[in-house]
């Protein structure tokens, strides 16, 4: 779990958005030696992981993905998020997305966070802070786990996880919201290598979500697409669980996590 090719466009924002440091670490969304996409997927339907939304700004439209997890909070990358000197410049967008992705959001931020032990690897997480609510139902907002129980059935070798993006695809195109399952490979107690076998997240799927259902047909919030190698081999997610005590706190927004699970630490896994 050593991939450190982040999973953003690399965007020329010239002072509005992104700093040169993503162009360096992505390569051009039109640089065909780039990784580029949800690899091995299909289309959402109309509906589904409503959550699932796009982050852009007003030069070159999507970005990254992230997750909502409620009407006012969103979570994607870190590496989305450090190099942001204009809030102004970002939205986030809700919807099943456009072909090229040259599209604004429709939801304007009023704060945007990451990790404060990010440096490139370990806490790639982030949080954006909306300026208004989504008009989505509380059906929509796909909890984190909520037990130890669930978190030993979930966070295993050879599970499933399903993982969704706005992400370039194998046809080079980019901007509509994609899904496909890939297999959970390697773990730590901080993140989660996905993928491989030509399923795969890829750049502009930063910050989207990996989720894994429970054998009683629930769906849980497991990760946070962070990095990879080639488009198609693979990537490592921030698991959330090992952040989200920290973003509830730091953002000051009731996330609605069970009872005590962020009183003595800082994971939710371990309750």
């Amino acid at each position: 779990m050593t991939t450190n090719i982040l999973k953003s466009f690399a965007l020329h924002l010239s002072g509005l958005g992104l700093a040169a440091t993503l162009a360096v670490g992505c390569g051009s969304a039109n640089d065909q030696n780039s990784e580029s996409s949800i690899y091995g997927g299909t289309k959402t339907a109309s509906g589904d992981w409503l959550n699932a939304v796009a982050l852009t700004d007003t030069a070159g439209g999507v970005f990254c993905t992230g997750t909502a997890v409620t009407p006012t909070l969103v979570v994607t990358a870190g590496h989305c998020a450090e190099a942001v000197s204009s809030l102004r410049a970002i939205g986030v967008y809700v919807g099943a997305g456009k072909a090229g992705g040259a599209y604004l959001g429709q939801y304007t931020i009023s704060k945007f966070k990451a990790h404060p032990n990010y440096q490139g690897a370990d806490y790639d997480v982030s949080y954006v802070v909306l300026s208004k609510p989504l008009p989505l139902a509380a059906s929509a907002y796909i909890p984190v786990v909520k037990s130890k129980a669930e978190n030993d059935e979930l966070m295993k070798v050879g599970k499933t996880a399903r993982i969704v993006g706005f992400g370039q695809r194998e046809n080079g195109d980019y901007g509509v919201k994609y899904q496909v399952d890939a297999p959970i490979v390697d773990m730590s107690n901080t993140e989660v290598a996905i993928g491989g076998s030509g399923k795969d997240s890829c750049q502009g799927d930063s910050g989207g979500p990996a989720f894994a259902k429970l054998a009683s047909g629930e769906w849980r919030w497991v990760g946070v697409v962070s990095r990879g190698g080639s488009c198609g081999t693979g990537g490592v997610y921030g698991l959330v669980t090992a952040n989200i005590c920290w973003i509830q706190k730091d953002s000051g927004i009731n996330l609605g996590l069970a009872q005590g699970v962020c009183s003595t630490g800082t994971s939710t896994a371990s309750k």
